[in-house]
């Protein structure tokens, strides 16, 4: 008996046709035919009446049937399980983050996978956007987490896929003549001062506005996210961020900053979401990752509630 005969008996079940069951197998009607033939002879049971009408099992072909299915489902599992103990092939994932991104369920991830794959390791690469697409380019990096925009789509040899748009918020002090409005738009932030994350697609945004909407005052740039805030709440400055810093900011959780949508054009087209390069294949464990990395963020952003945070 071989596993093949298996996935005859199956699939021929399915159809009620050795013809139907050889096209969906890609192989002759004789040779599906003749292989199931052998099987019989070699059980010593009929497993499949033939007449004119098709083809149907008989009583004991349906047990037996029955059987095949459940040991081709058991095959195919110990195929997944094998390849996580896999010795001989890449152990090591590299996954590359966008610099300032807060995955506060990152550890709870981590746990999970080093349980169902312990031979497996995880390298996580901090950078920003741009430099990680050319990171998935080089095969330097497996997979990445980044800003979907302009500046990084433009490749045709990485697959994108997007999680969720890149909402973004004005953060003022809790005293701020805008604190009570239920949104703001650019031209009403044209005479306040700004501080800006120094990260490249906030840089990208910024170039933008000031292009559309005219040059802007600015404070300063800062990579620390709590200088930025300490900033807005003592009212030296606001802050324009995307929707992660809101969920995230223990500041505006206490209501010491405001966080108000910003009604603009200039992101609409932006995203946070995958990328990974379509020519290299795709491994169980590296698609698993990505698949609870998607969840937990999705799961993340719907559990802290973006509307109790906000004006």
């Amino acid at each position: 008996m071989q596993i093949e005969q298996l996935e005859y008996m199956v699939t021929i079940a399915e159809h009620h046709s050795f013809s139907k069951a050889g096209k969906a197998l890609h192989i002759s009607q004789s040779a599906i035919s003749q292989s199931i033939t052998k099987l019989e002879n070699e059980l010593g049971v009929i497993i499949f009446e033939r007449s004119h009408a098709g083809v149907k099992p008989t009583e004991a072909g349906k047990k037996l049937i029955e059987l095949a299915s459940e040991a081709i489902d058991k095959i195919r599992e110990i195929n997944v399980q094998a390849e996580k103990y896999k010795i001989f092939h890449k152990n090591q994932l590299n996954i590359g983050l966008v610099t300032g991104l807060h995955l506060p369920f990152l550890p709870k991830v981590l746990s999970h996978l080093r349980q169902e794959f312990p031979n497996y390791e995880i390298i996580f690469i901090e950078k920003p956007s741009k430099e990680l697409v050319r990171g998935i380019e080089r095969q330097e990096v497996d997979i990445a987490i980044i800003a979907i925009y302009e500046e990084t789509i433009k490749n045709p040899n990485i697959s994108f896929k997007k999680w969720y748009k890149g909402q973004m918020f004005v953060l003022v002090p809790r005293d701020s003549h805008l604190a009570n409005h239920e949104y703001v738009t650019p031209k009403d932030l044209i005479e306040y001062t700004f501080v800006m994350f120094k990260g490249e697609f906030m840089e990208w945004f910024f170039s933008n506005f000031s292009e559309k909407y005219g040059p802007f005052k600015l404070l300063y740039q800062s990579k620390n996210s709590e200088s930025i805030s300490e900033a807005v709440r003592n009212g030296l400055a606001i802050a324009i961020e995307i929707q992660d810093e809101v969920l995230t900011n223990p500041y505006i959780r206490a209501g010491e900053i405001i966080a108000i949508p910003l009604k603009e054009e200039i992101s609409k087209n932006s995203f946070v979401g995958s990328c990974r390069l379509i020519k290299k294949k795709t491994s169980s464990f590296e698609q698993k990752v990505v698949e609870l990395l998607e969840r937990e963020m999705n799961l993340f952003i719907k559990k802290a509630d973006i509307k109790s945070l906000i004006k």
